[in-house]
C-alpha cells in the first residue's frame, strides 16, 4: 500500500513538471522597408532577416514571418550601395516595421560648367571660349565656343578648377561634386588688361642715400617722380614695358619689366653719380 501511495506521488510530480514546462515563444514577423541615399534605382537589392530571404511585397517593402521573439539581424545590400547590417526589436508573436537607408559607394561624379565675361550685351551673357580646365594639374577640359565645359569623373567632394586662357585672367574656382552626382558652376572671368599690375620699388645712388628721381615709361608715354625716400610705385595693364630712371647728376640706367595681371614687380635701382 505504501508502495503504491509513493509511484502515485511520482505520477502527480511528473505530471506538475511537464505542466511548469514553458510554451514556445510565438512566430512573428518583421517588414522592411529600404530607402537608397541618394534616392534611384537599386538593382540587385537583397534583404536577409536572421539568414533567411525576405519576401518583396508591393510597394517595395520586404516581409519576414515564422521569427522567434528578441534581437533579430538585418542585412541589406545593392549593387552600387554600400551593405548594411542592422538590429530590431521583435515582441513575441508580434511584429515590427524598420526603414533601412543605403548609402551609395563613394564615386566619381560630373561638373557641367560654364564661362562667361563681365561685361553682358543686351542682358545676355558673353561667352569665354577656348579656356583650359585644370583638375590637380591636368587639363581636363577645355570651354567650347558657347563657353560650356563638362568633367566627366571627377569628386566626390569639394574639387579645385584652374581656369585659365588668353586674354583672361587665370583664377581657382572649387565645386562640390556629389557622389555618382553632378555639380554645376558659372565662372565670370576678367580679361587681363582689366587687372592692373602693380610695379614698387625704390632709387637709391650707390652710396646709399634715397634719390629723388624720374621715371619714364616708353609703351605709355607716361612719367612720374619718387618720393624724398626714393620710393615709387605705379599701377600698370599687365604686360612688358621698358623704363628708363633719371635723376641729377647720376648716370641714368633703363631696365625692362614683366608683369602679370594681378601682380607686383618690386625692385630696387642704384644709380652711379656722373664723374666731374
Amino acid at each position: 500500500m505504501r508502495r503504491c501511495a509513493v509511484s502515485l506521488g511520482l505520477l502527480l510530480l511528473g505530471a506538475l513538471t511537464l505542466g511548469a514546462a514553458p510554451a514556445p515563444d510565438a512566430a512573428g514577423t518583421v517588414w522592411i522597408s529600404v530607402r537608397p541615399q541618394p534616392s534611384g534605382a537599386l538593382e540587385g537589392l537583397r534583404v536577409q532577416v536572421e539568414g533567411k530571404e525576405a519576401t518583396a511585397e508591393s510597394g517595395g517593402a520586404f516581409r519576414v514571418e515564422g521569427l522567434a521573439a528578441g534581437w533579430v539581424a538585418i542585412q541589406a545590400s545593392a549593387e552600387g550601395y554600400q551593405p548594411l547590417a542592422h538590429k530590431v526589436w521583435l515582441p513575441a508573436g508580434g511584429q515590427t516595421s524598420v526603414l533601412l537607408p543605403l548609402n551609395r559607394i563613394p564615386g566619381p561624379g560630373t561638373v557641367r560648367g560654364r564661362v562667361i565675361g563681365p561685361e553682358a550685351v543686351e542682358g545676355s551673357k558673353v561667352p569665354i571660349a577656348d579656356v583650359e580646365v585644370r583638375v590637380g594639374g591636368q587639363v581636363l577640359a577645355r570651354s567650347d565656343a558657347d563657353g560650356y565645359f563638362v568633367l566627366p569623373s571627377v569628386g566626390p567632394g569639394p574639387v579645385t578648377l584652374a581656369l585659365a586662357g588668353a586674354g583672361v585672367k587665370s583664377q581657382e574656382e572649387v565645386v562640390v561634386v556629389p557622389s555618382h552626382g553632378e555639380a554645376s558652376i558659372e565662372v565670370i572671368m576678367r580679361k587681363a588688361e582689366d587687372v592692373l599690375a602693380w610695379m614698387r620699388g625704390r632709387v637709391r645712388s650707390t652710396r646709399g642715400r634715397p634719390l629723388v628721381a624720374t621715371l619714364r615709361i616708353a609703351e605709355t608715354k607716361r612719367q612720374t617722380r619718387t618720393r624724398p625716400t626714393g620710393e615709387f610705385e605705379l599701377r600698370l595693364p599687365a604686360g612688358r614695358y621698358h623704363v628708363t630712371f633719371e635723376a641729377r647728376g647720376h648716370v641714368s640706367q633703363d631696365k625692362v619689366v614683366d608683369v602679370n595681371a594681378g601682380d607686383q614687380a618690386i625692385f630696387y635701382v642704384d644709380l652711379s653719380p656722373l664723374e666731374n
